[in-house]
């Protein structure tokens, strides 16, 4: 058995690591970028564009820090978490306290509903924690109230929020796509109020002004997440994050990922912003380690790749305009987009043309209620987008 094990061993390690050789090979091969080519690229099947996925994958740095760290396997990740959180500090000007690992920035969101939401007749006492806890959080306090989303917007949150018994509050999108704030924080009483920006699916912002006003003004019982999955995609003058917000709001948590522009959606990797006192409240709810090594390994080696970040959102700008382009020849238009995927306005329902470019082998969002005539589609590689848009011709030539 030991033998077997030790062949195993050899073989996986000798696999990720002529993957990360593949990919630094394929980084130099691409003109004008160090940008690998995708795992999804490799395998025959549908074109993905359905998820928000980054196909040009995570930084050559990361693989092979993967590679390096597969000897590490059967040590908790404790150092390694360690790590990233002091890095993350640093990058984002806080004190390590105020930085908390999650399972993908999903965790993040599901530890603020348990947190924060819940039924408002519930009781408010403390509720003492066996020892050893994380993180020194001894006592919880059951979250109540609300929970307070845009409509449409990320999905995930609310199901989380139903599971604690929450009574969930949906706030249309204004006009041009941004949320609602005044109408969201009147809804709100304690509880929790969800800002999805640049938002999912709909890949608007929400005015910098607006959002820090809003922050000002909500009362501290009631708590603030802003999701800023996208932020790396955002170049509007008219975007800011409200990370150095949070020094002076402790009812302020803003959540990131590594899934997007860092392309580690398969890895799990996020993290969130807060002041102390408000982590302490999030980690009472947390599974230990619930981030695995790899991935944090990875997200470790992603930050010091500058140049993989910068393409990364180079080749999304590119590609993006380029499909706009030819959208907008066809006469189609799409909300103004901040993210790396936009949402085409086709004029007609969604759910038959998505059904057809699916048989063409082209996967793009599902339906949302609110806006039944739009079609989310991911930005992929050039290569992709042409194939999206040869099928995109054929499906609305005839479709009815």
């Amino acid at each position: 058995m030991a033998g077997l094990n030790s062949i195993s061993r050899r073989r996986f390690a000798h696999l990720v690591g002529a993957g990360a050789a593949y990919a630094v090979a394929q980084r130099a091969s691409l003109p004008g970028t160090s940008m690998q080519v995708a795992a999804s690229t490799l395998v025959s099947g549908a074109v993905r564009l359905n998820s928000n996925e980054n196909p040009y994958g995570p930084s050559p740095l990361a693989l092979k820090a993967m590679s390096d760290a597969f000897s590490l396997a059967w040590r908790y990740p404790d150092e390694q978490a360690d790590a990233l959180v002091e890095q993350l500090a640093k990058i984002n000007g806080v004190n390590r306290e105020q930085i908390l690992l999650g399972d993908g920035s999903g965790e993040i969101l599901k530890l603020c509903a348990a947190a924060f939401t819940g039924p408002t007749s519930s009781a408010k006492s403390a509720v003492s924690l066996a020892r050893p806890t994380r993180g020194g959080a001894l006592v919880f306090t059951p979250g109540r109230g609300k929970l307070i989303v845009a409509d449409p917007t990320f999905e995930a949150i609310l199901n989380h929020a139903r599971v604690n018994a929450a009574e969930i509050v949906k706030v249309p999108l204004t006009a041009s796509f941004s949320h609602d704030l005044a109408k969201m924080a009147a809804a709100a009483s304690e509880g929790l109020i969800y800002i999805c920006n640049p938002n999912n699916p709909t890949a608007s912002i929400t005015p910098k002004n607006e959002v820090r006003e809003f922050i000002d003004k909500v009362p501290r019982q009631t708590m603030i997440l802003v999701d800023e999955a996208y932020f790396h995609y955002a170049d509007s003058p008219d975007y800011e994050s409200v990370i150095p917000l949070i020094s002076n709001h402790p009812n302020l948590v803003v959540a990131r990922t590594f899934s997007k522009i860092y392309g580690m959606a398969g890895l799990r990797c996020g993290y969130c912003v807060a002041q102390p006192e408000t982590i302490q409240r999030l980690r009472p709810h947390q599974v230990w380690d619930s981030v695995n090594i790899m991935a944090l390994t990875a997200a470790n080696a992603s930050l010091g790749d500058a140049e993989h970040l910068t393409n990364g959102r180079r080749l999304n700008t590119e590609t993006k305009k380029f499909v706009i382009g030819e959208l907008e020849a066809m006469r189609y238009q799409h909300i103004p987009s901040q993210a790396n995927f936009i949402m085409i306005d086709i004029r007609r329902p969604v759910r038959p043309v998505i059904d057809a470019l699916n048989q063409r082998g082209v996967q793009v969002g599902r339906p949302f209620p609110t806006l039944p005539s739009h079609l989310r589609v991911t930005i992929g590689k050039q290569a992709e987008m042409e194939t999206f848009l040869s099928a995109f011709r054929q499906v609305i030539s005839r479709t009815v």
